[in-house]
């Protein structure tokens, strides 16, 4: 129960090769690549220290005499080295963590040896992912890495880069444990990475690290399984892949194989999520196989779960995916949602973010939505700055129904106080306790519906036409939420329709 094996790990190769040709959906192999016609542009998280400025190997040479022997140069004098052989490739790793995280490792040759980009964007998207929810910087994320591996790599990148996290590090191979334990200790991060050894792989999570924590609410936990099933399917793979493979496939058998291969893995994660819900915020997992993705989707929608997010991850020609789910209300947004692939986008997660155009200059229609959105009872405030709302329903009070309601409510209560004036002072007692019954009632009833925030910009690159974008940030009901969407957008449509007709 290890990280798992990727290709190259910068494109700045003399072997940077991309397929020519088309494969079709669930059929790539492990080694996804770029398909034609399809830009990888963008694909490297934005925070990604090597998005736009990729390892120089000539540099690292001069700087590092280990490294020295591996790189070679083209005729044209571009530095290159054989991804093929796992000793430069340890070196290439060893170098980067060394040069860029001050981060010193010790990785046995026969195991996973991991490539840092593809690491990092994906601990960029869960920075991503919990940051939605989470509102003081000071506060101490606890997260999970499921299968460390002999590196620990994800957890010491992770407390590196973000001092305020403390990671639980899990794996089932002792020996892994040793060096992930040795690792830790060699960086002096002992305070915030704890490594165990998880003695059955029959609980992934509902482990005793995990569950004796009762007062610990763990922001996430991550994994990046191995792919396969047996030496049978990967041999198979490498058959069907579209292009050679740039790199070698170093690790142990456990490093690369699981019974029922990465979708059994994470469905075990799923039914385990089942019993532990909220005990974790955010459940993730990195997906090596294209048909995985879609297997997931659909038990997470067959379980009734419709907070997830799928994203995709590139590193120079190989294709990986990140999929995650929770049972909290808390809704991604759409920026942490990177997909290229039109055909990723048919699995995509449920929409969080809906926009039109309003033929009038922003200010004057964000006078209007705040005058309206006041109407409403809708909380909230206007950050002029940026103009951009952010704001929060209570109750539904747009809906024909909610009206109605609120009519028949205000009338009841008119009665209630009529009734109290008349009374004498010991029913007084009776109708305060009463009183207090119906607050305590109201505060159950007038809980937060949904969170929202609204965001105006120029539509078009013209001044005098406004793009207005409504983005669901926190709620369980969806339908709720686009009632009210449409309300607003119905109303503000008519509005100024009736404006430009007078």
């Amino acid at each position: 129960m290890s990280t798992s094996s990727t290709t190259s790990t910068t494109s700045s190769t003399s072997a940077s090769e991309s397929s020519s040709n088309k494969v079709i959906l669930g059929k790539r192999s492990h080694t996804e690549t770029i398909e034609k016609g399809e830009s990888n542009n963008g694909q490297m998280h934005s925070r990604n220290r090597y998005r736009n400025n990729p390892p120089d190997f000539a540099v690292l040479a001069f700087k590092y005499s280990s490294f020295y022997p591996y790189v070679k140069y083209t005729k044209e004098g571009k530095p290159y080295i054989d991804f093929k052989n796992p000793e430069a490739v340890r070196e290439l790793t060893y170098c980067l963590l060394r040069n860029d995280f001050n981060l010193i490792l010790e990785i046995p040759l026969d195991s996973l040896c991991p490539p840092i980009p593809n690491r990092l964007n994906y601990i960029h998207w869960i920075e991503d992912l919990i940051t939605i929810s989470e509102t003081r910087q000071d506060r101490t994320i606890y997260g999970i890495d499921i299968g460390t591996g002999a590196s620990c790599i994800y957890p010491l990148l992770a407390c590196t880069l973000n001092k305020n996290w403390v990671m639980l590090a899990t794996e089932i191979d002792e020996k892994s444990v040793e060096y992930a334990e040795n690792n830790v200790l060699r960086n002096n991060l002992e305070s915030k990475i704890s490594v165990v050894l998880n003695k059955t792989d029959k609980k992934i999570l509902l482990s005793e690290e995990v569950m004796i924590n009762n007062n610990i609410r763990f922001a996430f936990c991550m994994c990046n399984p191995p792919f396969y099933e047996s030496q049978e399917q990967y041999e198979k793979g490498v058959e069907i892949k579209q292009t050679p493979s740039l790199s070698v496939c170093n690790g142990t058998s456990r490093e690369k194989f699981t019974p029922g291969g990465e979708f059994q893995f994470i469905k075990d994660i799923l039914d385990e999520s089942l019993v532990l819900r909220n005990k974790i915020r955010w459940y993730t997992s990195m997906i090596g196989r294209l048909e995985t993705v879609n297997k997931i989707v659909r038990e997470l929608k067959r379980t009734g779960i419709d907070n997830y997010v799928v994203t995709e991850f590139c590193q120079g020609q190989t294709r990986r995916w990140g999929i995650g789910w929770s049972f909290g209300s808390q809704r991604p947004s759409t920026s942490i949602i990177n997909q290229t692939s039109k055909k990723l986008r048919k699995i995509s997660q449920p929409k969080t973010e809906f926009r039109f155009g309003i033929p009038a200059d922003s200010h004057d229609v964000i006078g209007c939505i705040l005058v309206h959105l006041n109407e409403l009872d809708i909380d909230g405030n206007f950050n002029d700055e940026n103009g951009t709302f952010f704001g929060s329903a209570k109750t539904n009070t747009w809906s024909r129904a909610a009206r109605r309601q609120r009519m028949k409510s205000s009338e009841c209560q008119k009665e209630s106080k009529e009734l109290s004036s008349s009374s004498s002072t010991s029913a007084t007692s009776v109708t305060t306790t009463a009183s207090t019954t119906t607050a305590t009632d109201e505060s159950t009833v007038f809980e937060t519906l949904f969170e929202f925030t609204l965001r105006l910009e120029p539509w078009k690159s013209n001044a005098t036409n406004t793009k207005v974008t409504f983005s669901w940030t926190n709620g369980k009901d969806r339908n709720v939420f686009e009632s009210f969407y449409s309300h607003v957008k119905k109303w503000m449509e008519q509005k100024f329709a009736a404006n430009d007709n007078e």
